[in-house]
């Protein structure tokens, strides 16, 4: 496994601060994925990541396609709908999906 976080992590650096850090992007960290029915509820937490459905994930990376100001580019945020630790921001606002 260490070598698999390793691995991630360069990746990241190629973004944050390598040649890729002039691009927009989003690295999306979520918590244990599940195939449950999307909840609608995504948070930004500062922590332990707890759990989200799939389709949650999905819908966070849309907004981060279609949101004008999609308040994470640039950064790499770790996502949850269930559990967790250190909540920051509730993501479980439908309008933030919607084009704008």
């Amino acid at each position: 496994m260490k070598s698999i976080f390793n691995d991630k992590n360069n990746q990241e650096d190629l973004f944050i601060s390598g040649p890729g850090k002039d691009l927009e992007y989003c690295i999306v960290r979520p918590g244990g994925l599940l195939t449950d029915p999307p909840t609608g509820v995504i948070n930004v937490i500062d922590g332990e990541a707890g759990s989200i459905p799939r389709a949650d994930v999905a819908a966070f990376c849309l907004g981060a396609l279609t949101q004008k100001d999609f308040p994470y580019l640039g950064q790499a945020p770790c996502i949850s709908s269930v559990g967790g630790t250190s909540w920051v921001k509730d993501r479980g606002d439908k309008s933030m999906f919607e084009a704008q």
